[in-house]
């Protein structure tokens, strides 16, 4: 007994661990964003999806992040939050090998904070860990809760 109690307590502080990651993740892009608002803004000028996609996405990503982050946050909102979360991983993470694969000949990065500096395969090794991470975490979750009859 004694055995399947420290295995939950292990389970239960690798998923808050995980979930912090994404909380600083989130709430530190969107900051950086924010903070150097005309760069990014700049930034996704040069993206190839046209100017009212970009407009768009110049509040909607800040926005979403923002909200992934309050979500993960929340103890009863950590499930939907890590959906959210794993939704803007997989989007960028498609963004990253559609330019590794030469799908856009404009390959601007409107990544806040240090994020920008890295190469773009580096990039797609920085998604895949926070994906696997999510993931990890959502399929940890959604086991507890449905162990637990919540």
């Amino acid at each position: 007994m004694e055995a399947i109690i420290r295995k939950n307590n292990h389970s239960e502080f690798w998923i808050q661990m995980s979930i912090n990651a994404l909380i600083i993740l989130w709430i530190y892009t969107a900051g950086s964003k924010l903070m150097d608002f005309d760069e990014f803004q700049r930034q996704l000028a040069l993206q190839p999806f046209g100017k009212p996609i970009n407009s768009a996405l110049s509040i909607l990503l800040p926005g979403v992040e923002i909200l992934a982050g309050i979500l993960l946050v929340i103890k009863k909102t950590k499930l939907p939050g890590l959906w959210v979360s794993a939704l803007l991983l997989c989007a960028f993470t498609v963004y990253v090998l559609l330019v590794l694969t030469g799908y856009f000949t404009k390959v601007p990065c409107s990544c806040g904070g240090v994020l920008k500096s890295l190469s773009w395969k580096n990039h797609l090794i920085f998604n895949i860990v926070y994906l696997s991470i999510n993931l990890l975490a959502l399929y940890k979750t959604q086991l507890k809760k449905g162990g637990s009859g919540e």
